[in-house]
């Protein structure tokens, strides 16, 4: 009787350090939909439709911002016309595409070289990238409502 307990408890203890292999697996398809995530988004995206808190902004806003995004591996750069003036969000990003609504993290800098952190929520196909961010408060937890600021890219093929 203690043979098989002491068993059991050295395989229960085996699984904890090393992990089962269901942890594994699932920790293995979380990363290849990071992989693929993070593959599709690689490259330049322009803005073609903003909300700011619900409020959509007019196409002519939008093509006068001139909004556009740089993806390389996890860096991101994001150039905007901000009062007449260039501006530029710089910094890394996380995904997170194993969770319902996907989650971005980003964390850079602004335009005025200040600390800058979204947290938001994401959608992603091969040519279209959404993303609905706050910089403060909580992770909007869907696409609907006009909570944070709504961004649509589509892929920059010029």
């Amino acid at each position: 009787m203690k043979a098989n307990f002491f068993k059991y408890l050295t395989i229960l203890l085996v699984l904890v350090l090393v992990g089962s292999p269901a942890n594994s697996q699932d920790k293995n398809k979380g990363d290849e939909k990071v992989q693929d995530d993070m593959k599709v988004l690689q490259g330049d995206w322009i803005c073609i439709m903003e909300e700011l808190g619900g409020r959509p902004y007019t196409k002519e806003k939008v093509k006068e911002m001139n909004k556009r995004m740089n993806i390389d591996k996890n860096s991101m750069i994001v150039k905007r016309v901000i009062d007449g003036k260039l501006g530029t969000y710089e910094g890394k990003f996380e995904l997170d595409p194993t969770t319902k609504p996907k989650k971005f993290d980003f964390t850079g800098t602004s335009p005025s070289g200040a600390k800058s952190e979204w947290k938001g929520i994401y959608e992603l196909t091969e040519n279209e990238f959404k993303i609905i961010y706050v910089q403060k408060g909580l992770r909007p937890k869907e696409f609907k409502g006009g909570g944070g600021i709504y961004v649509q890219y589509k892929r920059d093929k010029d």
